[in-house]
């Protein structure tokens, strides 16, 4: 059915999960449901959530007996998914009130295979964002997305398919999933508001974008999903998108931003 699955992996963070799930609001609730992954932590988080928010909005948990990572869990999450669209929030991010019901507004007008939208906090990914935006008549997302990753999590709806992430990967997943996700035929939209949070300043400790080096190395290992690809472009992209991350980590050498 038409609807959101709000997935939230997590490890560790009984706090801050729930201050995430009571960010999950919706006029309609009988389309929203939320899944928590319990990435292994060490106590079952699971015990102290509710089967439902207080606006009855279903909580269903599962748990990995050892940490798998974070992609991983977000694939769990899209497999067990009840609805037809997949919503991603990590469990120190939060949604505003009214992005359930504006992505809803916009799958009953328009379907989309892919939604995203800005995110206080990362002014750098609706930067990206909009400049895809004005040059889209001649840039399909497709190739945007091989040069530079424009969304961040917690802004991301998908339509449930079976393209799932690399669990293996640490570092960069969310964008191997977007790389591996992304076809010539996916039909995607941007919303140009602020519909969720990240209530960590970019580069601190307890987010990986905090260990650089690891981040750029984890974006080589994520285009290597583009080399499984037999569609035509795949490897045109790779090499394109490789040349562009060979770039970044020059400018990051000159301005010595690894330790």
């Amino acid at each position: 059915p038409a609807g959101l699955s709000v997935v939230i992996p997590t490890l560790n963070r009984l706090d801050l999960l729930q201050r995430a799930i009571t960010s999950v609001r919706c006029s309609q609730p009988d389309r929203i449901e939320i899944i928590v992954i319990d990435d292994g932590s060490q106590e079952d988080l699971g015990a102290h959530l509710p089967n439902a928010t207080q606006q009855g909005i279903q909580i269903r948990v599962y748990r990995f007996a050892r940490n798998r990572g974070p992609q991983a869990a977000r694939n769990l999450g899209i497999r067990r998914a009840a609805f037809s669209h997949i919503a991603f929030l990590d469990s120190d991010d939060s949604f505003r009130a009214d992005k359930l019901d504006r992505v809803l507004k916009e799958l009953d007008s328009r379907p989309f295979d892919l939604l995203f939208h800005a995110v206080e906090g990362m002014p750098r990914y609706a930067q990206l964002a909009k400049l895809w935006v004005y040059c889209s008549a001649w840039l399909p997302f497709q190739w945007w997305t091989c040069l530079l990753n424009p969304v961040a999590t917690p802004a991301l709806v998908v339509r449930r398919e079976r393209r799932l992430g690399l669990p293996s990967l640490r570092h960069a997943e969310d964008w191997c999933f977007l790389l591996h996700y992304v076809l010539p035929d996916t039909r995607v939209r941007y919303l140009d508001a602020e519909l969720a949070r990240v209530h960590r300043p970019a580069g601190t400790s307890g987010g990986l974008s905090s260990a650089r080096w690891r981040m750029r190395r984890g974006e080589f290992s994520a285009r290597r999903v583009l080399l499984r690809s037999s569609r035509p472009g795949a490897l045109l992209r790779f090499s394109i998108g490789s040349a562009v991350g060979a770039l970044r980590i020059l400018s990051d050498l000159l301005r010595r931003r690894y330790p």
